[in-house]
């Protein structure tokens, strides 16, 4: 029986080892095309070599079958199918799955030749020779060498602007020595064209609107040796209109725009305000809406810069669904007409949530959350934001315990966003494409523990958000104030809290008087091969009030008779994502935090003092480390009692400093299934000692450094993405050392060992 499987299994296996074959289905007389190499006969080697072979590899047609980690995965589901009769499974390996194979009967050599030839023309070999040769590879496949001869590469000479005395010709040559191309540099097309780029872009700046790239001609004189002349002109056969200044006549804003009623909205008579007109017969918006978003003013030069930032501060807005600029000029003049029609959005929206929660803890729950907007409150293009929320938790499994394990949660915030930096001494409006905004908000939260406590919560915040440039944004609150009342604490939970420091903490009065600053930059886009995601945080607790407050006998310092937290606070998060193909990408992250409280305990100026539990830091769960519940893992070797049921329902475990590195590799099969693969590696330690906790150290925190790892599902319904995250440690620093890797512990079949380590993650969104 033993044998007849060993035959069974290894038909089977040379079976699959056959449909996998590469060129299975490459027909009689083809063969299958590998790819390509480009040589270069000179020994040395130009010093931008790397840029010219890939801008030549990007002009080679066809590219062969594509790889994932040197295998051609798409080739091999095409060839396991047959010729599909129907929507089977036939249908799937070839038309969606799999990939035909590129022939070499697909190749073009000559036209490719040709196309490469002129490539290095355009970077300065003008008597570049380039040859072909194919390369076969066995029977059945084939590639292609090109070896380019490149002879002298030219470099520019001079450059000379012939231009006449014209008011146009007078903006270049003012102009002139900002010009990209420089004596001695090399030849080259693109830089040619983006030279005409520049000077087009100069001269919208100073009031010449119809003029186009099109308009400048650049000769190139190759007569010399080795060597280019530049001659910079304008064509004789620029119109007039390409060679005039213009001046704005008059600047006209429609903000409640509908193509029903367009005829009668342009013989309207208009609201004249600052150095501009507002056409608003309805009274939807108030002028002080595009005070500081039209930067276009009548009987003003014409520039690009403030048609651009116009339309662009619209549309940023947030009001107007759709933002239209249309500019004609007046009959035998130097004026244009300017008119901006704004489509605004539905006033008021409304937005209803349900979400349901399961936890690997034994917990399952439910929130309702309802969200009313108000897009133009007081019609000024506010945004006026009222949420609120309310949900319950409850253990439907695991031990049994006489405390209840019920929570209920109610929240609700009010916010208020002004479209402009709203400040009471001076009036501070960047010229920038992107609009600055002031926002206020207002909230509360009651978290219910039936028979252990509740704790209410307010906050109230007052800050700026803006972006300096289209990666780099800017938040700073001056005012952040929390304040966390708890009640009701049950006798049996006090007697839990007063045996545990931590957990008394995260249960206690605290008041903030905070400020805050984040800087983000984020280059993230679907073309880029490398892209970055940098978050840097500081949090201040304190400190000017601090010098206003009153010290009391214990030294504790209060303001009305209530103290108040002191601390300093410091967070980076930063993330590389590689694109490695089409389909995968690499990303990493590291993040590192750290806080750092002075003053008196709050609770006990005999104990040392600790930041806001809401401040520290924590590790595990679907966002971190997660091979590891959520504010499980840590301080530093510690771990919790298992059988401390209070503790292990509030999962209270936080830190001074924090250290977490991250590395995911994501594969997209399919448009709506992306699988992943993760390591997840770090921990929090406290900054100051208690009774049962060790503080960070330099010579022992890589020892105590807890690692996990996993695989995932994701499915990105387009609005959303849903994500499951399976995971199990590898290391875990509580352990005695010397067996804190836990390699040879694992065991997949086996149930306990599934039940104490597999973790599942299910969550809304990328971890990062």
């Amino acid at each position: 029986m033993t044998r007849n499987l060993r035959y069974i299994s290894l038909t089977a296996l040379t079976a699959l080892l056959a449909a996998c074959s590469t060129t299975r289905t490459v027909p009689e007389g083809d063969r299958l095309y590998t790819g390509h190499e480009i040589k270069w006969t000179e020994k040395k080697k130009p010093k931008d070599w790397s840029t010219l072979k890939a801008g030549m590899d990007e002009r080679v047609r066809p590219s062969p079958n594509r790889k994932f980690l040197g295998m051609p995965f798409k080739l091999w589901l095409y060839n396991l199918g047959n010729e599909p009769k129907g929507k089977g499974l036939n249908h799937l390996l070839r038309n969606k799955w799999g990939e035909a194979p590129v022939l070499l009967s697909q190749l073009k050599p000559n036209r490719t030749e040709r196309i490469l030839n002129s490539y290095l023309e355009d970077n300065g070999y003008f008597q570049s020779e380039l040859e072909s040769e194919i390369k076969n590879k066995g029977s059945k496949k084939a590639s292609i060498v090109f070896t380019a001869e490149p002879n002298h590469r030219y470099t520019i000479h001079r450059v000379r602007f012939d231009t006449d005395t014209g008011v146009l010709s007078k903006q270049i040559m003012l102009n002139a020595k900002h010009t990209l191309l420089k004596p001695n540099d090399n030849y080259s097309l693109d830089l040619i064209k983006a030279e005409r780029e520049r000077i087009h872009a100069h001269l919208k700046e100073e009031g010449f609107y119809y003029f186009t790239p099109d308009y400048m001609l650049i000769q190139v004189d190759s007569t010399l040796k080795g060597q280019v002349d530049l001659y910079i002109k304008l064509k004789n056969t620029a119109p007039a209109t390409a060679l005039r200044q213009y001046w704005m006549r008059s600047v006209e804003v429609y903000p409640n725009y509908d193509l029903t009623r367009d005829s009668a909205l342009k013989t309207i008579p208009g609201q004249q305000y600052q150095n501009f007109t507002i056409v608003d017969p309805d009274s939807l918006f108030k002028p002080i809406v595009f005070d500081r978003s039209v930067f276009l003013q009548k009987d003003s030069l014409y520039r690009l810069s403030s048609h651009n930032i116009t339309l662009q501060r619209l549309v940023n807005l947030g009001t107007f669904k759709f933002v239209r600029g249309n500019f004609r000029p007046l009959r035998d003049s130097s004026l244009l007409a300017a008119r901006f029609y704004l489509t605004p959005y539905p006033k008021r929206s409304l937005q209803f949530e349900v979400s349901g929660t399961s936890k690997s803890t034994g917990f399952v729950g439910s929130q309702v959350k309802i969200s009313a907007r108000n897009r133009n409150f007081q019609r000024k293009a506010n945004v006026l934001e009222i949420n609120l929320g309310g949900g319950f938790e409850t253990q439907v499994g695991g031990r049994t315990t006489n405390i209840s394990t019920n929570a209920y949660s109610f929240n609700a915030e009010v916010a208020l966003t002004i479209p402009r930096f709203y400040t009471p001494v001076i009036r501070f409006n960047p010229r920038t494409p992107y609009v600055p905004r002031t926002r206020f908000s207002i909230g509360y939260e009651l978290l219910n523990r039936p028979s252990l406590y509740n704790l209410n919560a307010f906050t109230l915040q007052y800050g700026y958000i803006w972006k300096q440039t289209k990666f780099l944004d800017h938040a700073l609150f001056p005012v952040a104030i929390t304040y966390a009342l708890p009640g009701n604490v049950s006798a049996e939970f006090q007697q839990q809290m007063d045996q545990d420091p931590a957990l008394k903490q995260s249960v206690s009065k605290q008041f903030i008087l905070g400020s805050n600053y984040t800087l983000t930059f984020n280059n993230q886009a679907p073309f880029r091969y490398h892209s970055f995601f940098a978050s840097f945080n500081v949090d201040v607790a304190g400190n000017v009030a601090g010098l206003l407050a009153q010290s009391e006998a214990d030294g504790t310092k209060t303001i009305a008779n209530q103290a108040f937290s002191q601390y300093l606070r410091g967070s980076v998060d930063g993330r590389h994502y590689w694109k490695l193909s089409d389909n995968l990408r690499w990303v990493n992250r590291l993040y590192m935090g750290y806080g750092y409280a002075y003053g008196k305990n709050l609770q006990d100026p005999n104990t040392p003092v600790t930041l806001p539990f809401i401040k520290q830091f924590f590790s595990g769960g679907s966002n971190s480390i997660r091979a590891f519940r959520a504010r499980t893992l840590g301080p530093g070797s510690y771990h919790e009692d298992p059988d401390n049921t209070t503790n292990l329902l509030l999962a209270n475990a936080a830190g001074d400093i924090k250290l977490e590195f991250n590395s995911e590799l994501r594969f997209k099969p399919q448009k709506l299934i992306e699988l992943a693969a993760f390591v997840d590696a770090g921990n929090i330690w406290l900054g100051k000692s208690d009774s049962t906790k060790k503080v960070f150290a330099f010579d022992r925190f890589y020892k105590e450094i807890a690692v996990g790892t996993g695989i995932g599902l994701r499915i990105d319904a387009s609005i959303l993405l849903v994500r499951f995250d399976i995971s199990f440690p590898l290391r875990k620093p509580w352990l005695p050392e010397g067996e804190r890797w836990v390699f040879n512990q694992i065991s997949l079949g086996d149930k306990a060992w599934r039940k104490e380590n597999l973790i599942l993650n299910i969550a809304i969104g990328y971890p990062f």
